[in-house]
């Protein structure tokens, strides 16, 4: 590693160190990694493997007990495809969530696709173990768990009704996990096409987009620049609860 000192005594840094220290803050960011020291954490970030993943593009996933797998930047969504092609987005991960076996049992059937600039991360579990320890690294694995089971029984609440029910409850909740305040309301701060959107609710994109319409023509939802934005939550609550909406 290269370093030098400026003239006031300043030591520069160089471009490796900004590299490790750029990643670190990334581990940081993770539950399982808060309380690690910084040696430590160091430690981790020297046998940590990370990739960039482009926007659009599949996320590989290694789907084995021996490596722990991490979103360290950029957002994804994991869907459950079926025979025909079709796509079921389960939920949106975000920077610092782990992914892959062993904290989920999806396999074959999920695919994992970046919707931003990603970075992904791989670490063997062994030497996880070996810095943060068995018992704290089993219980992140236990939480992550509990968590993935909480998305799914959201999922099958979301699920229930009529297609524009459906759509006002995921839109509440993006606005929810994704919000920036606007003078006109709140803006989902997560660039969605409609067919994510069907994908997220199980209709078909005219269909979704239909619904959508509707909405914006009763000033419920608005369009900025590409981004969703909610005009009137509690119209949106009230069509999500009830079975004849729109």
């Amino acid at each position: 590693m290269l370093t030098a000192t400026t003239p006031n005594g300043a030591r520069r840094v160089g471009a490796p160190e900004i590299a490790q220290l750029v990643e670190c803050a990334s581990l940081r960011t993770m539950e399982m990694f808060r309380d690690v020291s910084s040696t430590d954490l160091a430690r981790v970030a020297g046998m940590t493997r990370f990739q960039n993943v482009e926007k659009r593009s599949r996320i590989a996933v290694v789907n084995d007990d021996a490596h722990l797998c991490f979103l360290m930047d950029g957002l994804a969504k994991v869907s459950r495809l079926d025979g025909n092609g079709g796509e079921t987005i389960l939920y949106l991960m975000k920077p610092g969530e782990a992914y892959g076996v062993p904290v989920s049992d999806y396999r074959e059937d999920v695919s994992i696709v970046a919707l931003q600039p990603s970075v992904v991360a791989r670490v063997r579990m062994r030497e996880l173990e070996q810095i943060v320890g068995t018992t704290r690294l089993q219980s992140e694995i236990s939480r992550v768990r509990s968590q993935r089971v909480r998305q799914m029984e959201d999922r099958l609440d979301e699920m229930s009704g009529r297609v524009p029910a459906r759509t006002a409850r995921i839109l509440l909740r993006l606005c929810k996990e994704f919000p920036k305040s606007l003078q006109c309301g709140t803006k989902v701060n997560v660039l969605l096409t409609q067919q994510d959107i069907a994908s997220m609710i199980g209709a078909t994109r005219e269909v979704t987009s239909s619904t959508l319409n509707v909405f914006r023509r009763r000033g419920w939802l608005g369009i900025h620049d590409r981004y969703m934005c909610v005009h009137n939550p509690d119209e949106l609550y009230e069509a999500s609860t009830c079975a004849h909406a729109v």
